[in-house]
């Protein structure tokens, strides 16, 4: 049954799913509930906390050259350690058992396969620091390839196999390893550990320049010493903090390394990252991207040696532009767009094994969809199937490898054959055990009208709980960005079907600002912080306030980053809520300015340094209103977290209860603007449960 609005398709059962007993208590999601549908084996339970927190995660998928073989990384938690272990393994694409590559003591990561399909090389911390490791996969045996005091990430094999790059963080003027080890023994040992610094950046993310750059190196297989190719030079390859492997790419011919850097000044407040390229045997960078303004990454070049495909933006000091995929004829250095009049962003792409033609992602609406596009452009969609990433291709089958996930399911590995197409296969099956019998509702998609007469989308989800007839509150998720966007994706941190399983129908809206809805609709948050995204989200939150199955007198809202920051807003704006909780959100937006690390965004967003343009530091800043805050909150914040400093979540707390505003503040010492840690994970979830409980069930105890 289609709702009168035409804006949102019901089911014409209501979704009860069998379920014999309503369950009364949300709050106890660290409880197991009940329910015995007729003929069922398994019982129906909810999501825990514990069922969360020790999911297996699989991530990395990497294609054997002849496709006999898939590896990839498996994260395991230990809850009672409060620890998370990665390990390699390979498994059969055809089916079969899997096999382990790394040594479960020591861990691993990033495997790579080298050209000819005997060896695994991968990262390990036996012996210390991240080292790189060869698993040679006929013997069942692995060695140590390359080590240094400064440790190894992000392998790429030459075409050749002769060679191997990776990144290691050094001192630039150091000229070998022994010199990088004296100056960490040196600077461990220092009677005084005061940081003194003269220029930006002096902290990012979550840790503190400490002099260090990662330099790229080349070490020979099966047996060389490391190479620095950027001996002495003061910038990062790649750029952190989520630069990877996928920023630099041998030559065809392995003789030469294109690779993404941000050279020369403005460091804080500049976007411009370019691609150089640099011989292996080491010399001086050549610029390849002479007159790109924008952001330039992801070098790779086609199987034939014949052109170098990456990604471009064209606006610079804009992180969120849309990105372009670039091809440039190395024959002529010409250099033209591939995915022109696509109006997505490319979010990762792979040349086809015959270099005709490249497969990639980009997200659409709420997924991020599969395409392959040919040497003249013309696209072709090859599965919007549910939410794909992580893509490898192998080089003698044309099969391509990838993640797959979606709200009700964790991802897993699937292939699907580029020849001829049909319905990916599933190649791992994790998490079976531990999910049997948990009810998770699919993600149902809705839509309104917001600003501008503008339809505005998002999703929904069920509380696992749900029976028709009955009335649920309404728990409203903000996403952070504002450049972003829930997708339907089993998120391993803010995770829908673990807040739906608190017995909250559960919406994610996907306002102005929102990633996948065209590069229009991105932009129109810019320098409007709490406008029309404001507009779209109480919009919203209406129109979900208006489903039967909605208790539309409780209604929470939950938001990190600028989802922090809108629920800070929200606080000074509207009575709408119950309560809200406010993670790592920014309540000064002039003070947050001289605190973060990464000033291109501020001065992207809001036109200026606040020095030169008050008007809308002070005009979007949610401190200006805070003699409205009237909602219970629950603030939290991580020490670590340089991108939104831990005063901003400190004044908001101090603002709430100095008016006597019920509130909450769950500070961790140890995290950074993301909370990563099992226990701290467990603390983050049962805090806002407890809250949450608290405002919208009461009477509920846990």
């Amino acid at each position: 049954m289609r709702d009168p609005s035409g804006l949102f398709n019901i089911p014409a059962s209501d979704g009860d799913h069998n379920m014999t007993m309503k369950l009364r208590f949300p709050l106890c999601l660290v409880c197991v509930f009940f329910a015995f549908p007729a003929g069922a084996q398994t019982p129906s339970r909810i999501l825990t906390i514990d069922d969360l927190l020790l999911l297996d995660h699989v991530s990395d998928p990497q294609f054997s050259p002849d496709g006999a073989w898939i590896s990839y990384s498996l994260s395991t938690t230990d809850l009672d350690a409060n620890t998370r272990t990665t390990d390699v393994w390979m498994v059969p694409s055809a089916g079969g058992p899997a096999r382990q590559v790394s040594e479960r003591r020591f861990g691993g990561r990033h495997g790579r396969w080298s050209p000819d399909g005997t060896s695994i090389a991968y990262l390990s911390t036996r012996g210390g620091a991240t080292q790189v490791r060869l698993y040679d996969v006929g013997r069942r045996r692995s060695r140590t390839l390359a080590s240094l005091s400064t440790g190894a990430d992000g392998i790429v094999w030459s075409p050749t196999g002769l060679q191997l790059a990776f990144t290691s963080m050094v001192f630039p003027g150091c000229a070998d390893d022994d010199c990088n080890a004296e100056r960490l023994a040196r600077r461990s040992a220092a009677p005084s550990q005061a940081r003194v610094y003269d220029d930006l950046l002096y902290r990012h993310w979550n840790r503190w320049d400490d002099g260090r750059r990662s330099h790229l190196f080349v070490v020979s297989v099966p047996v060389g010493e490391p190479i620095d190719l950027l001996p002495g030079v003061r910038y990062h390859v790649p750029p952190p903090p989520f630069g990877g492997a996928g920023d630099y790419a041998f030559s065809a011919d392995g003789q030469t390394i294109v690779f993404t850097a941000k050279t020369g000044n403005g460091q804080a407040w500049s976007t411009n990252t370019d691609l150089y390229e640099v011989p292996v045997t080491g010399g001086e960078p050549q610029l390849v991207t002479d007159g790109f303004r924008g952001g330039e990454r992801h070098p790779a070049f086609s199987a034939d040696g014949t052109r170098l495909a990456f990604l471009s933006q064209t606006r610079a000091g804009f992180e969120s532009d849309r990105w372009r995929l670039m091809i440039r004829d190395l024959a002529t250095d010409a250099t033209s767009e591939l995915t022109e009049g696509f109006l997505q962003s490319v979010s990762e792409f792979a040349w086809l094994p015959d270099a005709d033609g490249i497969v990639f992602t980009a997200q659409h609406m709420q997924r991020h969809v599969l395409f392959r596009i040919d040497d003249s452009g013309r696209l072709r969609e090859l599965s919007r199937w549910g939410n794909t990433r992580s893509l490898s291709i192998a080089r003698d089958t044309n099969q391509l490898a990838f993640i797959n996930d979606a709200m009700n399911r964790p991802g897993q590995v699937y292939t699907l054959s580029l020849e001829t197409g049909g319905t990916p296969r599933q190649i791992t099956d994790f998490n079976a055990e531990r999910l049997a019998g948990v009810v998770m509702h699919a993600a149902e998609e809705i839509s309104w009208i917001g600003a501008d007469g503008r339809s505005v989308h998002g999703m929904l989800v069920r509380p696992p709980q749900f029976r028709a007839g009955e009335r649920y509150p309404l728990l409203v998720m903000i996403h952070g960005g504002p450049q972003g966007a829930w997708l339907d994706s089993f998120h391993p941190r803010w995770n829908a079907q673990a807040f739906a399983a608190g017995g909250y129908v559960t919406v994610l809206l996907n306002p102005r600002g929102s990633t996948g809805f065209g590069q229009r609709f991105v932009d129109q948050v810019s320098r409007d912080w709490a406008g029309r995204v404001y507009i779209d989200l109480m919009a919203g939150v209406e129109h979900a306030s208006r489903f039967r199955f909605v208790d539309s007198t409780r209604i929470g809202a939950v938001g990190g980053s600028y989802g922090g920051y809108m629920v800070n807003w929200i606080n000074g704006h509207s009575d709408r809520f119950e309560t809200l909780i406010s993670h790592a959100g920014i309540y000064n937006l002039e003070s947050f300015y001289g605190a973060t690390e990464e000033l291109w965004f501020p001065e992207w967003e809001f036109g200026a340094p606040p020095w030169e343009n008050r008007t809308l530091y002070e005009q979007w800043s949610p401190h200006r209103f805070a003699q409205n805050f009237q909602t219970p909150t629950l603030v939290i914040h991580g020490a670590l977290d340089y991108r939104v400093p831990d005063t901003q979540g400190m004044s908001m707390f101090t603002a709430l209860r100095r008016q006597g505003v019920e509130a909450r503040f769950v500070h961790f010492p140890d995290e950074g603007h993301w909370i990563g840690r099992p226990q701290n994970q467990k603390l983050w979830w049962t805090e806002a449960y407890a809250w949450l409980a608290r405002f919208l069930t009461p009477g509920v105890t846990p």
